[in-house]
């Protein structure tokens, strides 16, 4: 396992440099070691000693006029473009670091700080799955070495190099996600964290009517590859034939992690029951506490990933075994006899077919399965097929017994259910989350357990914490 032996922190001065910046900043205060580059000045504060504030522009909005409040909250300086100057305050002028596009000198600057570390960068996209994978992937690897990650849900063109100017810059990896809902989005990202493995973790309907197709989909995280160094490789999701087809045809060097027989790290032995999972790799057993047997899938790259760097196999079980679910993404909870399933940071019909599998194999008496789903969003010209094919799968695949479908779409929900089989007396629709609470009052009974699925805009949190 090699050993990161660059110490040397983040400075102000780094960030004026790398960013072909220009400022009036002493020497002294180019020293100073940089928190967070924060692009919301409410964030700001005096207790890092070193948060700078950047002044992005929007459609909607322009960040130069909260300079002079990042400051009064205890900015060490502020990036700002030679246009935005002018609306600065005379007072703060001299703590600013002037540039000509401030979001491209923070790109520029992360870029440079990547290379500057020289640490072992793991880059993760795909449809859904790239949190909780990120967070195995990064939990393994810290218990061995130094770990640096994407910062809370910073995973766009903004804030992977915001991630990134966080690092400490003494790290030995750092595991960073990359969202993206438009082709050409994943390519730049890519190119600021040029990871040595690339891993994605599936191809499905998020965000498809933004892209337009599933084909476009695939285009689009793919381009993930093209940051790969030489000695890089894909870690791929073989039991999607989309990515395991993409890869030949564009001759990439991968690694297909999954259950089938083509993948090289194949989960086999799988067991699922209300406490858990429970799997072999190469013959070593690992137990997660997290029932849905979707985890294995963000498992395997993080087992195969510490394998590589040498970590023993029984640090990596023991890691393993510790996990949880990371918040709304699918932990257990129990209110008033009733276990719900809080899954509702997002969704779309591949996580939500995930989460299906996951209610059934966690309630074994199908008398007591409920789902309370919303609305998927941005499926595009899919989005009354797929919503149909939701209720359709919730009855066949998990032979749900009561469905609260909540949103404009909830009737195309009921009726792929009915096709499906289940009474329409068992189906309620709900136009939002405050009024499915009072449906779940009356219709879920001791003993239920119930998955809470959909779009984050639906918040369907809501339920579980007003039942």
């Amino acid at each position: 396992m090699r050993i990161n032996d660059n110490k040397t922190p983040l400075t102000v001065g780094d960030l004026i440099d790398w960013s072909s910046g220009k400022s009036d900043l002493s020497e002294t205060a180019r020293k100073r070691k940089v928190a967070t580059v924060w692009n919301d000045s409410r964030k700001v504060t005096s207790e890092s000693g070193g948060d700078v504030f950047i002044a992005l522009r929007s459609d909607t909005d322009d960040g130069h006029r909260y300079v002079e409040s990042a400051f009064k909250s205890g900015a060490i300086a502020a990036i700002v473009d030679k246009k935005g100057i002018s609306a600065v305050p005379e007072k703060y002028r001299g703590k600013c670091i002037i540039v000509s596009d401030t979001l491209k000198s923070i790109q520029k600057a992360a870029a440079r700080y990547r290379k500057e570390m020289g640490l072992l960068v793991v880059g993760i996209t795909g449809s859904n799955g790239k949190t909780t994978t990120r967070s195995f992937i990064s939990a393994v690897l810290r218990s061995a070495v130094k770990v640096g990650e994407t910062y809370t849900n910073w995973n766009n063109h903004i804030g992977v190099p915001q991630s990134i100017l966080r690092f400490d810059g003494d790290e030995w990896a750092g595991v960073l996600e990359m969202g993206a809902n438009h082709v050409g989005e994943i390519g730049p990202l890519t190119k600021i964290c040029r990871p040595d493995i690339a891993v994605i973790t599936n191809i499905g309907y998020a965000h498809v009517g933004l892209f337009g197709s599933l084909g476009k989909t695939t285009e689009a995280k793919f381009e993930i590859a093209e940051g790969l160094g030489r000695s890089g490789f894909m870690l791929l999701n073989g039991d999607d034939s989309r990515l395991a087809n993409g890869a030949r045809k564009r001759g990439l060097k991968s690694i297909l992690f999954g259950t089938s027989p083509k993948c090289g790290v194949r989960a086999r032995n799988i067991a699922v029951n209300e406490q858990g999972v429970k799997f072999t790799v190469d013959g070593c057993e690992y137990e997660m506490s997290m029932p849905g047997r979707h985890f294995i899938y963000c498992a395997l790259p993080a087992i195969h990933i510490a394998k590589r760097c040498g970590i023993a196999d029984e640090a990596v079980q023991e890691v393993i075994a510790s996990l949880k679910p990371v918040t709304l993404r699918g932990k257990l909870e129990m209110k008033k006899g009733v276990r719900f399933i809080v899954d509702c940071y997002n969704a779309n019909p591949s996580s939500m077919s995930n989460a299906a599998k996951y209610l059934a194999d966690v309630t074994p008496n199908a008398a007591e399965r409920a789902a309370v789903v919303g609305d998927m969003y941005e499926l595009g010209r899919y989005t009354d097929r797929l919503h149909v094919k939701l209720g359709e799968e919730l009855v066949k695949k998990a032979d749900v017994r009561k469905i609260i479908a909540v949103g404009k779409f909830s009737e195309l929900v009921k009726e792929g259910a009915v096709k499906a089989g289940l009474s329409a007396k068992e189906i309620f629709s709900a136009d939002d989350a405050d009024a499915a609470v009072s449906i779940c009052r009356s219709v879920l009974k001791n003993g239920d357990t119930v998955l809470l699925k959909g779009s984050r805009g639906v918040g369907l949190e809501k339920v579980f914490e007003s039942f």
